[in-house]
């Protein structure tokens, strides 16, 4: 799903900043389009029962990195309607959530004072990757921010893949999110004492994923997403761009596990 301002998508005449609220609003819209389009597709029996045309469970979200985010706020937004409306419990239109090396509920403020810490070369790259946009032309950063780094080929990205994943930012970054804005709107300003999300209860299934080699997003923020969702992390032999590279398969058998053990599958 290529939100606004994302994967080539219009963001508006103009717009040079895209407010969270705004992917909120896309993936909102996308999914109540699947759930309608579902229900469009039943038909009647002879007695007036339902029977839907296809069998298949509601859609299971995986969002990455940034869209992590996405759909916390997604969530948040979902189950602040539903208390609004004076409703005790709130369905959600999904079978699972998949988060993949996903920005924490605190935003990136907390990550980057561990970095900090840690190495002021890490921390120099990761500002100068992302804020100061350098992975777009310099190849041997992009490949170390995002795909594990090593030689040209070595992590199965090509030269001729890093160039075009650069040209993917390049485009991107016509409309760029308003961090100003997301700075006021952090899921973490709504957890508990014990940092879960106050709707955690009724949540459907999550799988929080991190990655054994990841760049941008640490440990520690892989874990402050797992306790939002009220679950363990589970942690992969991975670059942060998990479903790239020659260590894709990892991402890919995790998720497929977990699906296969905690959502319920037609047949």
């Amino acid at each position: 799903l290529s939100l606004r301002g994302t994967g080539g998508t219009f963001a508006g005449e103009g717009i040079k900043k895209i407010k969270i609220d705004d992917h909120v609003n896309d993936l909102d819209a996308f999914l109540k389009f699947v759930s309608t389009d579902q229900k469009r597709q039943e038909s009647s029996d002879e007695n007036g029962v339902n029977i839907p045309s296809s069998l298949s469970p509601p859609p299971v979200l995986i969002a990455h990195s940034f869209g992590g985010m996405v759909v916390m706020k997604y969530l948040e937004k979902l189950f602040d309607d539903g208390k609004n409306n004076n409703q005790k419990t709130t369905q959600t239109s999904l079978s699972g959530t998949a988060l993949l090396c996903s920005i924490p509920p605190s935003g990136n403020g907390k990550m980057t004072g561990r970095f900090l810490r840690r190495s002021l070369v890490d921390s120099w790259k990761i500002t100068a990757g992302l804020a100061m946009r350098k992975c777009m032309t310099n190849e041997d950063l992009c490949r170390e921010l995002f795909f594990g780094g090593g030689a040209t080929g070595m992590d199965g990205i090509s030269e001729e893949d890093i160039q075009r994943f650069q040209g993917y930012f390049k485009r991107d970054t016509d409309a760029t999110t308003d961090l100003f804005d997301l700075a006021k709107k952090l899921p973490s300003d709504k957890i508990d004492d014990d940092g879960l999300a106050p709707f955690q209860n009724q949540l459907p299934p999550a799988l929080v994923l991190g990655a054994s080699d990841d760049f941008i997003v640490d440990n520690e923020g892989v874990r402050e997403t797992a306790q939002y969702f009220g679950t363990d992390p589970t942690f992969v032999d991975s670059p942060h761009d998990v479903m790239l590279g020659r260590r894709w398969e990892n991402g890919a058998r995790a998720i497929q596990n977990w699906i296969e053990n905690n959502i319920a599958i037609l047949n």
